[in-house]
């Protein structure tokens, strides 16, 4: 209960509201609810002050949380200690990646993994940078695969630059008819002005590199929708909902029906004015687990041959 415990008060933390944490971690408001009054009963305190509104985190909490996190690090730490004891016949390995990285990189990488290390069992998550990073200091995270972190404890290795395309819908007066690829100097920009865009999460570091590349391109398109992640963010471009930001790889054009490459344009952005890097995170240690090693060494050379080199 302790891991479900610590990760829902973290993020009522952040977010300030039970339904908003409910919906960042894909659970249920009324779970969140029973969990945390369930540890208000065994420790015999408040949590939450459920009479005021917006409703507020007691100093109970922030007691609670402190030794949680402490728990969670010190167990990270037990099972790397006794991976590194066992001569990695067995063990736990815990990464993550941001939207960026498509699930299907997975496959490669993990199917060498698994060939040196059988049965050390290895945890893939989805996380966002800010959650990423929360969980590399507390001890719960082994390697982090996304845009680089910049806590000072965090050391980062680069892997790759990613293009990114504009989908453009037919919806959309920028629109141009009978192409699919487009270059960026072919549009014409004050067209994209007032546009309906889909976006991610507003905190995130790619959605704000985002918006800073439209400012500098002097575009204002209208931000309507966000959503929790960028393949979501490119399937409803497709279907005419407004522009996004994207890579070739969710973009997909062999899954698409004709109907749907003729109702959109790709526009190239130049990787001078747009792209997104990404590498690996981690955090500073004099020495790393020979699995967490090999296995950062595999997702690099993946990663790198599945990456395109030019502009």
């Amino acid at each position: 209960m302790n891991s479900k415990l610590l990760s829902f008060l973290e993020e009522i933390k952040v977010q300030g509201n039970m339904s908003k944490a409910a919906q960042a971690l894909y659970v249920t408001q009324p779970y969140i609810s029973r969990v945390i009054k369930n540890a208000e009963v065994q420790f015999g305190v408040t949590l939450i002050d459920r009479s005021l509104h917006p409703i507020q985190l007691t100093y109970a909490v922030e007691r609670l949380l402190k030794f949680l996190q402490e728990e969670a690090k010190l167990r990270s730490n037990l099972d790397r200690e006794m991976t590194h004891l066992s001569d990695f016949k067995y063990g736990h390995l815990t990464i993550a990646s941001n939207e960026i990285v498509v699930n299907d990189i997975y496959k490669p990488i993990l199917t060498r993994f698994y060939k040196a290390y059988p049965n050390v069992h290895a945890q893939v998550l989805r996380l966002d940078s800010r959650k990423a990073e929360k969980r590399l200091l507390a001890g719960s995270l082994d390697f982090f695969v996304g845009h680089p972190l910049h806590a000072s404890k965090i050391s980062y290795k680069p892997i790759a630059n990613v293009p990114l395309v504009l989908v453009i819908p037919k919806s959309a007066k920028a629109f141009q008819e009978n192409k699919l690829y487009l270059n960026f100097s072919d549009i014409d920009r004050k067209k994209l002005n007032d546009t309906p865009f889909v976006s991610t999460p507003s905190d995130d570091n790619y959605q704000k590199s985002v918006v800073n590349f439209f400012n500098d391109a002097g575009v204002s398109p209208e931000y309507s929708v966000e959503v929790p992640d960028l393949k979501l963010a490119t399937g409803l471009a497709i279907l005419q909902l407004g522009m996004t930001i994207t890579t070739d790889a969710y973009v997909n054009l062999e899954s698409l029906s004709e109907e749907e490459r003729k109702n959109i344009n790709l526009v190239r952005i130049p990787r001078s004015r747009l792209s997104t890097n990404f590498g690996i995170s981690f955090m500073n240690r004099q020495q790393i687990a020979e699995p967490v090693s090999d296995l950062m060494d595999i997702v690099t050379d993946v990663v790198s041959k599945e990456t395109p080199d030019a502009d």
